[in-house]
C-alpha cells in the first residue's frame, strides 16, 4: 500500500468483471476504493524491469502520442452531440492523453454513478477522476475544514468527472463502439 489507496486487494481481480470488495462500501455514493486514498503514499517505485520497458516505449513515444491524440479528436467529434450533458476535453496537440476525461455538466440528467455503471455493463471501463485532494481524499481529511466549499470547481469535477480509455491500441471499431454505447445511454436524455 505504498501508494496509499484504500483497495485491500494485493492483486487487482477487476479483470474478472467486478471488484470483489466493492460491495463492502455500499451506501457510499459512487465510491471506488481503487481510486480513494486513506493515507499519504507514493507511487515512484521504479524498478529495473519497468525502466527497461520505459526505455523501449520512449522509442515509440511520438507514435503513441499521435494515436492517442487521434482518439481524443475522434471521440470529441462523435460525442459532441452530448455537449449539453458532458464536458469533453479540449484537444491540444501538446498534450499526451493518459485517458479521456469527461465531466458531467448536468448531473440531474444523469449521475456519474449511473453513467459509469451503464458504461461498465456495456463493456466500456471507466474510473473516476481523482477527487479534490483536501476535501474528497480521506488521506487529507485534516485539510477538509479549511478548504471545504472553497474549491467548488475541483469539488464538482471530483464528484462528477471520470475517465474512459483512449490508449493507442484502440482501433476505429473500438472508438465506434464507445460512441454507440454513449448514444444508447444518453440518446433519450438530451
Amino acid at each position: 500500500k505504498a501508494h496509499g489507496r484504500m483497495c485491500e486487494c494485493s492483486v487487482c481481480t477487476r479483470s474478472s468483471g467486478k471488484c470483489p470488495v466493492l460491495d463492502n462500501y455500499k451506501g457510499k455514493e459512487d465510491f471506488d476504493p481503487r481510486f480513494s486514498h486513506n493515507m499519504i503514499g507514493f507511487n515512484f517505485k521504479i524498478m529495473e524491469f519497468q525502466a527497461a520497458l520505459g526505455l523501449t516505449q520512449l522509442e515509440k513515444a511520438d507514435e503513441i502520442f499521435q494515436k492517442r491524440g487521434f482518439n481524443v479528436e475522434y471521440l470529441n467529434r462523435h460525442l459532441n452531440k452530448f455537449s449539453s450533458i458532458l464536458q469533453l476535453p479540449k484537444f491540444s496537440r501538446g498534450v499526451s492523453y493518459l485517458a479521456y476525461p469527461i465531466v458531467i455538466k448536468d448531473n440531474k440528467a444523469i449521475s456519474r454513478k449511473k453513467l459509469r455503471s451503464e458504461l461498465e455493463k456495456a463493456g466500456v471501463e471507466t474510473r473516476p477522476l481523482f477527487g479534490c485532494i483536501p476535501t474528497q481524499q480521506e488521506a487529507y481529511s485534516y485539510l477538509k475544514s479549511e478548504y471545504e466549499n472553497k474549491l467548488p470547481n475541483a469539488e464538482y469535477i471530483g464528484a462528477n468527472g471520470f475517465y474512459i480509455g483512449c490508449h493507442q491500441y484502440l482501433k476505429t471499431e473500438g472508438l465506434d463502439f464507445i460512441v454507440e454505447v454513449f448514444s444508447k445511454i444518453l440518446g433519450n436524455i438530451r
